[in-house]
């Protein structure tokens, strides 16, 4: 089957995805799926990782985040994804690499990313929530969460106690080089912000 695998299967994915996608969040929507694709293509070519595995991975690593509530969004997006790769025909080993990488994805179920793709699918994703891309999707997620920009469970405090972190949490040495600029550019506008702010106190 993997000699096999053609832009057909990868479409019928992509089609099964979206309609998860559509219904909530567009912080965690189908164009972030398909950046964190994007990212996991990059990093997997540089890392030597299989390529298939990382895309796959990465277009229905969120797929869960509107499923089951006793479960964490990564474990429900790997049981909705071994599904709909059994449905497209994709060889049970690859359906278990996807599920391993999807599962570890987050840190919020305890898992830990054990082999090169799913090490390059938790890169990629912290990726696409760093640089002008990151903020975008910060600032999308507070409109959800009714968060302000600063203060208290705000938009900076997810920053600072989220985002902050990723960095010497990545696994790849090309992720890292990747972050760096992305982050520091997070990091001037967190401080044009503050200036700002200030300025407008001390102008009345």
């Amino acid at each position: 089957m993997e000699g096999l695998v053609t832009q057909d299967h990868l479409q019928q994915v992509i089609l099964a995805a979206q309609g998860f996608y559509a219904r909530k969040d567009r912080a965690h929507d189908l164009e972030h799926a398909l950046r964190v694709r994007e990212w996991g293509k990059k990093l997997a070519v540089e890392e030597g990782a299989d390529v298939m595995i990382v895309e796959l991975a990465a277009l229905l690593h969120d797929i869960g985040r509107s499923g089951a509530v006793e479960k964490t969004h990564a474990e429900s997006s790997a049981g909705l994804a071994v599904n709909i790769l059994h449905k497209t025909g994709y060889s049970q080993d690859v359906v278990q690499r996807v599920k391993d990488a999807i599962v570890a994805h987050s840190r919020e179920g305890g898992h830990e990313p054990n082999t090169l793709e799913a090490k390059i699918l938790y890169d990629a994703d912290k990726l696409d929530f760093v640089g002008a891309i990151g903020l975008g999707r910060l600032f999308t997620l507070a409109g959800v969460q009714g968060w302000p920009l600063v203060g208290e469970n705000s938009c900076e405090t997810f920053y600072q106690e989220k985002i902050c972190g990723y960095q010497e949490h990545l696994f790849t040495k090309t992720a890292k080089v990747y972050f760096e600029p992305l982050f520091l550019y997070m990091e001037g506008f967190w401080r044009e912000l503050h200036d700002e702010r200030l300025k407008l106190s001390h102008s009345g």
